[in-house]
């Protein structure tokens, strides 16, 4: 593994197991994950990219057909074609919620009989790819599986956009608290009656008109299945509280690492400062802020030049090499237009320039004192292949 890089992002990709982007939406969240990614094959990890965010993005980015729960190795031979190095190597997967909850439910059950009997059950069928608040709990169970094969040198988990983003960490103990709720016991049948059991207690005094009520309300073959369903269920309360603390664990690992990406857009900016005193809050440190689409690039010998001052061109003499051998007073009169409103559009440009790293400076001060800045200029067009994500590096490497 190449091991020399020891700036910008690179001193996190070769020290971390887990990154995980955070974000408001409409920031290149996606992409910056993407790149990074890329980065890290680069320097020579065996990387996957894992994405829960619903819009799909990242599949365009990598250059892939398509992208679901299954993890593809994404192929860098366009990129190696032209003279970059990847000793590693890259996969990309996106987060499916009925898939990994089956997943889920096949690891969870202590025997294959009670695999099959969730599996095939019409009620947990009905609810598998529906239940919008196990979307968190679920993809950070697809989190656990790939972070616990051994199979990758580095995580990256690109997030839902902003505050959905606290979702992953608050799904762990909000799994918790809902297995120990009262109608999940009553379910289940924990509560150790003496009458011994779920289906005693149901059949005996008002559990029994409980029942029959339910039954009355949704039919009593969904009744029976519902039953049968939570019944099946009971047998891995105990796994998943285990799994959920396991969870929990990685997310604040020592070689687990937050990444907030935002810009310099007002709006963006605060949905990041809410973000991240919220992320604080919860005991989790921000180890880098990647600011994308922050700046125009004004110096073409060096586009990592963040130029806030437009004095540094000289007008005059620019305009007097332009002018020199025009023949005409007409040429000489629209090519000083042209110059000079072009020097205009340029101290527009270094004017924002300057905003914006007042910007960067305001939300810093809401993070640690060392927290890796980077700043990314607005490139042209979209990104949507690896020499596209590969233009992002040097500024991945520059902290600021």
């Amino acid at each position: 593994m190449t091991t020399g890089a020891d700036t910008g992002i690179d001193a996190l990709i070769l020290s971390q197991r887990l990154l995980v982007a955070v974000g408001p939406g409409g920031v290149g969240k996606t992409t910056v994950s993407a790149a990074v990614a890329l980065r890290a094959a680069q320097l020579g990890r065996r990387t996957l990219v894992l994405t829960i965010d619903p819009a799909k993005r990242l599949a365009d980015a990598l250059g892939l057909d398509g992208l679901d729960d299954e993890i593809r190795e994404v192929s860098t031979q366009a990129l190696e074609a032209t003279g970059v190095e990847i000793p590693g190597s890259l996969y990309a997967a996106m987060f499916d919620n009925e898939a990994s909850m089956d997943s889920l439910m096949s690891r969870v059950a202590p025997d294959a009989a009670t695999r099959d009997k969730i599996l095939r059950n019409r009620v947990y069928r009905a609810m598998a790819g529906t239940l919008a608040r196990s979307h968190a709990y679920l993809a950070m169970e697809r989190l656990y599986e790939v972070m616990h094969s051994g199979e990758y040198d580095l995580v990256i988990l690109d997030t839902p956009p902003a505050r959905n983003a606290l979702d992953i960490l608050d799904a762990p103990s909000r799994l918790a608290s809902f297995l120990e709720e009262g109608v999940v016991k009553w379910f289940v049948g924990q509560s150790k009656a003496k009458t011994g059991g779920w289906r005693a207690k149901l059949m005996a005094g008002s559990g029994a008109a409980a029942t029959k009520l339910f039954q009355l309300v949704v039919g009593r073959e969904l009744a029976d299945e519902t039953i049968a369903f939570f019944d099946a269920f009971s047998g891995m309360r105990a796994g998943f509280h285990d799994r959920a603390d396991a969870i929990a664990g990685i997310l604040r690992a020592p070689e687990t690492s937050f990444v907030l990406v935002s810009s310099t857009d007002a709006t963006h900016l605060l949905d990041a400062e809410a973000l991240a005193q919220s992320i604080l809050s919860r005991k989790v440190g921000i180890a880098a802020a990647v600011f994308n689409r922050s700046y125009e690039r004004l110096r073409h010998d060096d586009p990592l030049e963040i130029v806030t001052e437009a004095g540094d061109f000289d007008l005059g003499a620019a305009l007097r090499a332009l002018l020199e051998g025009q023949p005409t007073l007409q040429d000489r009169d629209k090519l000083s237009s042209l110059l000079t409103s072009m020097h205009a559009v340029r101290s527009e440009a270094a004017n924002a320039n300057r905003h914006g790293l007042e910007a960067v400076a305001q939300l810093s001060r809401c993070l640690r004192p060392d927290t890796l800045r980077l700043i990314i200029a607005r490139l042209d067009g979209d990104i949507r292949d690896l020499p596209g994500l590969h233009s992002l590096a040097p500024y991945l490497t520059v902290g600021r």
